[in-house]
C-alpha cells in the first residue's frame, strides 16, 4: 500500500452547502477560479450514477487498483488494508476504483456487504470504472454508486494497490481529492476555491437565472440574444 498523504477534514459549514448544489452548477463555478483547463477536473460519462434520484454525494476519495484473475482464489489481506485505510481517512470519503484487469464487465467490485462495511468507516459511496452489483440492498443503505456496469458475479476480484493515483475515464484521481457527484456525473473540487465558492454559485445561478428569463419574455429576440451573451 502506498503512503496515503494527510487528507484535512471538510468543514461542516463547507459539506453543507456541497450537499445543496448540483453537480453541474459546481463545475461552472470552479470555472470561475481559473485553477485548471476546462477540460480537466471531472470524471468522463461512462462513469454514470446508478442512483440518479440520491442528493448530492461529497466526500474525499481513496484511490485503490482493482482486478480480476482466473484460477485461484485472490487472498484478502488486501482487503483489510483498504479498510483501514478508509478508516484513517476523515469522514465522509469516497472509494475510487480503477479496474486494471483489462475486461472491466467481468467482474463486481462491490455489493451489499462491501458497501455496508464502507458506510461503517465513513464512506458515502463507491466510484469506478468497472462493474458493482447489489442495487437494491446498496440504494436502500443510502450509498451512492458510481459505475460503467451492473454485474452479477464478483469474480475473483482483487486488490492491486491503495493510495496511488488512477485515472477513471479521462481524470485522473488522487487520494485526498473532493468528489462531488450526482445525475450528472462527478466532479473534482479543488479545495483552495472552497472560501469564495458559495459566491461563484450564486453568480451563476444568477446569470443562468437571468438569461433564461430573458429567453422566455415576449421581448426575445436571437439578435439580443446574442449581444446580451456577449459572445
Amino acid at each position: 500500500m502506498t503512503e496515503l498523504p494527510e487528507v484535512p477534514a471538510l468543514a461542516e459549514d463547507d459539506l453543507a452547502f456541497l450537499r445543496g448544489v448540483d453537480s453541474p452548477t459546481i463545475a461552472n463555478a470552479i470555472e470561475a477560479f481559473k485553477v485548471r483547463d476546462r477540460t480537466a477536473g471531472f470524471i468522463g460519462g461512462e462513469v454514470r450514477s446508478l442512483f440518479p434520484e440520491m442528493p448530492p454525494m461529497v466526500g474525499a476519495a481513496l484511490t485503490v487498483t482493482m482486478t480480476n484473475t482466473s484460477g485461484p482464489l485472490a487472498g484478502r489481506e488486501t482487503w483489510w488494508q483498504m479498510y483501514e485505510a478508509l478508516a484513517s481517512l476523515p469522514s465522509p470519503s469516497v472509494l475510487a476504483v480503477q479496474d486494471v484487469s483489462g475486461a472491466p464487465s467481468r467482474c463486481a467490485y462491490a455489493g451489499e456487504v462491501m458497501a455496508t462495511l464502507a458506510k461503517r468507516l465513513g464512506a458515502v459511496g463507491m466510484v469506478t470504472d468497472g462493474g458493482l452489483r447489489d442495487v437494491h440492498e446498496v440504494r436502500a443503505l443510502g450509498f451512492q454508486y458510481f459505475a460503467r456496469y451492473l454485474v452479477v458475479s464478483h469474480g475473483n476480484f482483487d486488490i492491486v494497490d491503495i493510495g496511488t493515483p488512477i485515472v477513471l475515464d479521462g481524470q485522473e484521481v488522487k487520494t485526498g481529492d473532493l468528489l462531488h457527484g450526482d445525475a450528472n456525473g462527478i466532479v473534482i473540487v479543488p479545495r483552495e476555491v472552497l472560501p469564495g465558492l458559495p459566491d461563484a454559485v450564486q453568480e451563476v445561478r444568477t446569470r443562468e437565472r437571468a438569461a433564461m428569463d430573458y429567453i422566455l419574455s415576449p421581448q426575445y429576440s436571437l439578435a439580443a440574444a446574442r449581444e446580451r451573451a456577449g459572445y
